[in-house]
């Protein structure tokens, strides 16, 4: 069985899943980037550890869900 890697955003508290919204649920949205452009892809996809200041984010970075863990084992090495 073959695993994916945990998105960092699922596990933040500031995460607004889609289905918890009226809105477009094509994008993902969260505290730091909550307009219609979502969170960036470098973010998402884990090439950016969003525990770091990023371009727009309003000074909001991760912050874990009561429980969760910063998924450092699946960050990306970029691509």
């Amino acid at each position: 069985m073959v695993s994916r890697p945990e998105i960092q955003c699922v596990s933040c508290v500031h995460w607004q899943p889609p289905l918890d919204r009226d809105d477009r649920q094509d994008v993902q949205l969260c505290g730091a980037f909550p307009d219609g452009t979502g969170i960036p892809e470098e973010i998402w996809w884990g090439r950016f550890d969003h525990r770091n200041p990023y371009p727009g984010d309003h000074g909001i970075q991760w912050e874990a869900l009561e429980g969760a863990e910063f998924p450092e084992w699946a960050m990306s090495s970029g691509g």
